[in-house]
């Protein structure tokens, strides 16, 4: 008789580790492979699950065996357990925080997990609730593109009847979801933003309940030139335009808007943004979209105020570290994307800010920051591959700047000149590869080069 294929995991890491332990719980033959592997044959495994970081031309998708991860991972949570994912560009990781936070003071702190691109994989957290006996729940989700691209697919959900029984029998479903917004970015990765666009509304897709979905969107997608897919389970959310509601793409009025200073849902103003630990438009379009989540699943809109009085922000998202010599330093590790750096520097007065940015290249497009940093900075000590780039529009914007080596240089030069009530803003607005391990240890390195500096 012949021996059952094994399944490979591609990569390695924290998702790698939780896949091969999923696997094994549930008794898979499962291995390892990276590009550093020679001998690899997609014919020789049952299933391939590529790390979400593998781009699609890479050789690990080049059968047609190509199982998602999350395809994978949801047959094996309990059927109690609701989904609800957060998508987009930017602002996902605080409103999947916020999500959780809210989730966790309405339904108990011990049935509610906070998954996906975070920091813990999905496979992870459902091995746990198995591991825990749980039977019903929420899961968070936050899902990058790369997370998104093979979900659903035909080939990914063919692999699943390779599968033992799990819970469910289908692939991926979403109970609700968000979309924040989409501004180009990951063209390294994505083949371009037709691409990029598509694999983020397999979200949308995937969604059998409410789908929150930004009517910045559709617009971005018009000025891309790109066709922009109606969907029954989008409910469209938005700012303010002169101070009118925004018009969907279905041509109705978005009932669901803010003006960066009060927050209504279905046109009654509920929450206000006073009343929260937030700021700015981009983060009242955060709170937005949280309570159209919420209102979906039948939270009381007064517990939803209250809840959204009591959450704080999320770590390394504009995170004072620490005061020295009357100087701020704050942690903004999170930011990985130009969006991200512009709504960090809309935080602070003008020429108060002595930044620290740059990291790995991810064809994201720089030129619009050159005012937000004309505004705002006075000094950019810039780091990793997308220093020379980034040092050319602080020139060009009058901000004095220097290419570091690492974040110590960084941080030095950053506190050297700077002034009482100056802020020192670790801001990256691009990914951590090549320097650091993730966004994580980005910021550690932050607060370790702080704490070397003369109190």
């Amino acid at each position: 008789m012949k021996e059952p294929l094994p399944f490979l995991f591609y990569g390695r890491a924290k998702v790698g580790d939780a896949v091969v332990a999923l696997g094994r719980s549930l008794g898979l033959e499962i291995v390892q492979k990276d590009d550093s592997d020679s001998d690899f044959r997609p014919e020789d495994y049952a299933a391939i699950i590529p790390t979400p970081g593998v781009p699609p031309n890479n050789r690990a998708h080049s059968g047609n065996n190509v199982l998602s991860e999350l395809d994978f991972a949801y047959r094996y949570l309990p059927k109690g357990f609701k989904i609800v994912s957060v998508t987009g560009t930017d602002g996902k990781s605080t409103t999947a925080w916020m999500l959780f936070e809210l989730f966790r003071r309405e339904y108990g702190h011990d049935r509610v997990f906070l998954s996906g691109n975070f920091e813990i994989p999905f496979s992870e957290t459902v091995r746990r609730i198995r591991e825990k006996g749980l039977v019903r729940g929420i899961v968070v989700i936050e899902c990058s593109s790369f997370m998104l691209h093979d979900v659903g697919s035909k080939h990914s959900l063919s692999m699943l009847k390779k599968l033992p029984e799990g819970e469910r029998e289908d692939g991926f479903k979403s109970d609700h979801s968000i979309f924040t917004n989409i501004e180009s970015d990951h063209l390294n990765w994505h083949a371009n933003l037709k691409e990029y666009l598509d694999d983020k509304l397999n979200l949308v897709r995937l969604t059998t309940g409410t789908a929150a979905v930004n009517v910045q969107i559709s617009e971005r997608a018009g000025s891309w030139n790109l066709p922009f897919e109606l969907l029954p389970q989008m409910r469209f959310f938005g700012a303010l335009k002169n101070g009118a509601p925004p018009i969907g793409p279905n041509g109705t009025t978005v009932r669901d808007w803010t003006d960066g200073a009060d927050v209504a849902i279905t046109g009654r103003r509920r929450y206000h943004m006073a009343e929260t630990r937030f700021g700015g438009l981009h983060n009242a379009l955060n709170v937005l979209s949280v309570g159209v989540i919420a209102n979906a699943m039948g939270v009381c809109s007064k517990r939803t105020r209250k809840y959204l009085a009591e959450i704080g922000g999320l770590p390394h998202r504009l995170e004072f570290v620490v005061e020295k010599r009357n100087v701020r330093y704050v942690d903004d590790s999170k930011s990985t994307s130009c969006q991200s750096l512009k709504a960090a520097l809309s935080a602070f007065k003008p020429k108060s800010v002595r930044l620290i940015a740059g990291g790995s290249d991810k064809g994201d497009p720089f030129e619009g920051l050159s005012d937000p940093l004309g505004q705002k900075v006075t000094f950019a000590a810039l780091i990793g591959a997308t220093a020379p780039m980034l040092g050319r529009i602080c020139e060009a914007a009058g901000v004095p700047c220097r290419i570091c080596a690492d974040m110590d240089e960084a941080v030095k030069a950053a506190s050297e000149g700077a002034k009482p009530g100056d802020i020192v803003l670790l801001s990256p607005g691009c990914a951590s590869f090549g320097l650091f391990r993730d966004y994580l240890d980005r910021a550690n390195k932050f607060r370790e080069a702080v704490e070397k500096l003369p109190d």
